[in-house]
């Protein structure tokens, strides 16, 4: 009975061990496996979590930050007074538009007196050709009869003369006033528009939020001359959060719109869900460049995230697949998961393992049996 016992004992330490070694053999190679193939067959992408950009920037080049009114992170509302900034082009724009707006008013307060006068005169020189021409009939008639010399003859002549430029003249500048009137006023309400549109778009210099949304980390500070391609006085991230990832040029499989991926960052792994996959391929940015690796590119993808995330804006992340079908669970989340179903698990091999140990042990006591 003790050989029997010895025996029994002696093929189930040999299957333990055969178990023991297969189940170690088959851990390192996968290992291996996974560490040779890198994320060729496991999604393993960085990316970044943001928002829509809006940019808070200054129309006008040169322009000096005067007063700013938030700071970054805070939360403005769409026409929220951002910044107020000056601006010496436009200032001497605006100045030189009034200064020409003045001019071309007093040239029309010029011309409508002129015109009031030619008005005035005009009556008068009426009269006075008609007067002229009636004083020189009577002369020519007079000179007719023999009863008047040359000489006042040609006086009322040339008065008349001079009556009658007097009376076109009136009249010629009239109808010049008119016209010279017409054009100044013209000219002036274009110039009073243009000088309302520069005063209402340059607004005494203030800058409000496009969008509603969270100021970035970048503002400008008080005194900063902005130009050069820094015209950005803020930064406003609006919408929904979403991942720009990178997907690595060496992953064995596509991606598909809608397919559900773990976003994980800061501790936090939530259900993220591949949105568009962006018919571009880029340069991965230098923060995840690694320093002895030729400079990565990947395809780049846009996932939807949750409106319950707390990823802050351009935190890094990394996306993984979903593992055993359920998003939102990273390895250790799966294993507390899994606990109920490994001691099942378990307690099934155990009573396997029995039964095979008592196989054995009936099979090595029936070589005595037949004895």
């Amino acid at each position: 009975m003790s050989t029997e016992l010895k025996a029994s004992r002696l093929v189930w330490t040999k299957l333990r061990r055969i178990l023991i070694t297969t189940a170690i053999v088959g851990g390192v190679g996968g290992s291996a496996i996974y560490a040779l193939s890198g994320s060729s067959v496991l999604l393993n992408a960085d990316g970044l979590a943001t928002r829509r950009n809006v940019a808070v920037a200054s129309p006008w080049e040169n322009a000096r930050v005067r007063a700013v009114y938030v700071n970054p992170g805070d939360w403005v509302d769409a026409g929220q007074k951002i910044a107020v900034v000056e601006s010496a082009a436009m200032s001497r724009s605006l100045a030189d538009l009034a200064a020409e707006q003045a001019r071309i008013s007093s040239r029309l307060a010029q011309l409508e007196a002129r015109k009031g006068v030619v008005k005035a005169l005009l009556p008068m020189a009426e009269a006075n050709a008609t007067q002229t021409e009636a004083f020189l009939e009577v002369l020519q008639k007079a000179s007719a009869n023999g009863n008047v010399t040359s000489k006042p003859l040609q006086e009322m002549m040339t008065a008349r003369v001079q009556a009658a430029d007097r009376l076109l003249s009136l009249k010629a500048e009239q109808g010049s006033l008119e016209h010279e009137i017409k054009s100044n006023q013209d000219a002036l309400g274009q110039v009073s528009g243009a000088f309302q549109d520069l005063e209402r778009n340059y607004g005494g210099g203030i800058l409000t939020a496009p969008a509603s949304g969270y100021v970035g980390s970048r503002v400008a500070a008080v005194g900063e001359v902005l130009g050069g391609g820094k015209d950005g006085v803020a930064s406003i991230y609006t919408g929904a959060s979403y991942v720009l990832a990178y997907i690595p040029e060496g992953y064995l499989f596509d991606l598909e719109e809608g397919q559900g991926v773990n976003v994980k960052g800061r501790g936090q792994v939530v259900a993220g869900r591949i949105e568009k996959v962006l018919p571009v391929t880029e340069a991965l940015p230098p923060e995840f460049q690694m320093p002895n690796k030729v400079r990565g590119r990947g395809q780049a993808v846009r996932v939807a995230l949750p409106v319950s995330n707390h990823f802050a804006v351009d935190e890094k992340v990394h996306l993984t697949s979903c593992y055993l079908n359920k998003c939102e669970m990273g390895p250790s989340q799966i294993v507390r998961k899994a606990v109920p179903d490994l001691q099942k698990l378990g307690a099934r091999l155990g009573g396997w393992i029995k039964g095979l140990k008592a196989l054995v042990v009936n099979q090595s006591k029936a070589p005595s049996a037949n004895v």
